[in-house]
């Protein structure tokens, strides 16, 4: 029984391994992916066909080949996100290196190149960098990178709050998105005029759209994201499911360096100044213990071939007890006697039973309620043990209750 107990474990490590490990040859869908597409000339800007071009990513030194066709015309689908080179050789003309391009989440970047006339064995570079304006396409979107992802402030490390900064997003309640829990409790953008319900999340190409009420299915960490895009109109073929927008979340892979990172986030109440209204009850400050910690990792296996990524992060939100101010009848209000009610507010209460000529109630004499005229529920809740006695000489705010929540 040990013994099988064990090959399980092993075999749910090496799934977990698998999960872990990316390759850049391989993409799991155009959702979490970009495309290099351009056209290769000669001086006379004539179309070069059967050009060889050859990106090369520079953070993990893979190579992507292709050619170019009667029109000179070349593309190369399906790239995962990072800084491309590259590189266009023909025949009769000089190979010319076009800098790195950062390519983006679902982004078409277009990138010319015109050749001069040499030998092949000498290399140009060719200047410039590829265009700002998305002209191959009519989708209309706003990146959210790593940089961004991480620098900006989060309340409770929850991505989705970047989701306000796209132009045409917004939110009647933004507080619902910095709660203590970032996927059922959490609140998500309103997107164009459409309800938060009408959004589509993906989480590498896959669905990340919790059933019931369209809600975030699974929140990664902060650190693991590499880039978020969020589409907000003219989404292409590719994509459904959506009336308002489209939440693409793109997990970071290694490279051929070993890169990682260990935080901690930490919420305090002895950081904090207390509030307003407490001072004012004379009550302390609520405690607060939030504390979200982990770290990432990754690298090569092989280099220019497999690689791996890895994070953790763990969460404790917790709120020790607080104490707040209630109002509790004093021992002399339980048997009746309410004088302090008009001696110290100028508050007389009045028998709905006696009622003089005029219809006219008549008040109880000193504010005291006869025994008689109390009803022994409300006699026996009072003087019960579960209804405490104040704790202070006062007849509002009198009594520190201790709450806890979980």
């Amino acid at each position: 029984m040990r013994q099988h107990y064990f090959m399980r474990l092993v075999c749910a490590c090496l799934l977990w391994g698998l999960a872990c490990i990316t390759t850049t040859r391989t993409a799991s869908g155009q959702e979490v992916t970009g495309s290099i597409t351009g056209q290769v000339v000669d001086p006379s800007d004539s179309p070069i066909q059967n050009a060889a071009v050859t990106v090369r990513d520079t953070a993990r030194g893979t190579t992507w080949p292709t050619t170019t066709n009667t029109e000179g015309i070349y593309n190369l689908p399906r790239l995962p996100i990072g800084s491309y080179e590259i590189r266009v050789e023909a025949p009769g003309f000089q190979a010319a290196v076009h800098p790195p391009v950062r390519l983006e989440l679902n982004q078409t970047a277009r990138v010319d190149v015109k050749l001069s006339i040499g030998p092949v064995t000498d290399t140009i570079e060719v200047a410039g960098a590829a265009p700002i304006l998305q002209t191959d396409n009519t989708q209309v979107g706003t990146v959210i990178d790593a940089n961004t992802n991480e620098s900006l402030p989060l309340a409770t490390r929850n991505y989705v709050q970047l989701t306000l900064l796209a132009p045409g997003t917004t939110h009647p309640d933004p507080s619902s998105m910095t709660g203590a829990q970032t996927t059922g409790s959490s609140g998500r953008p309103y997107i164009n005029g459409n309800r938060e319900q009408a959004n589509n999340f993906l989480l590498d190409g896959l669905d990340n759209n919790q059933v019931s009420d369209n809600l975030v299915g699974y929140t990664p960490s902060v650190d693991a994201i590499a880039e978020f895009n969020l589409i907000t109109n003219n989404a292409s073929a590719e994509f459904g499911n959506f009336q308002g927008g489209i939440i693409s979340t793109f997990i970071k892979s290694g490279t051929n360096e070993f890169h990682g990172n260990l935080f901690e986030f930490f919420r305090n109440d002895k950081l904090n100044a207390n509030t307003w209204s407490n001072n004012w009850k004379g009550s302390p400050k609520e405690s607060l213990r939030w504390n979200m910690f982990g770290g990432t990792v990754g690298g090569p296996i092989i280099r220019d071939k497999l690689f791996f990524f890895a994070d953790y992060q763990g969460q404790r939100f917790n709120r020790p007890a607080s104490t707040s101010t209630v109002n509790l009848l004093t021992a002399e209000e339980r048997n009746g006697d309410f004088s302090r009610l008009l001696s110290e507010r100028g508050i007389q209460l009045y028998n709905p039973f006696d009622v003089d000529a005029a219809g006219n109630r008549r008040p109880f004499p000193n504010n005291q309620i006869p025994a008689s005229l109390i009803d022994p529920v409300a006699r026996n809740l009072f003087n019960s043990e579960f209804y405490p006695l104040p704790t202070v000489d006062a007849l509002e705010n009198n009594f520190f209750a201790v709450s806890r929540s979980h």
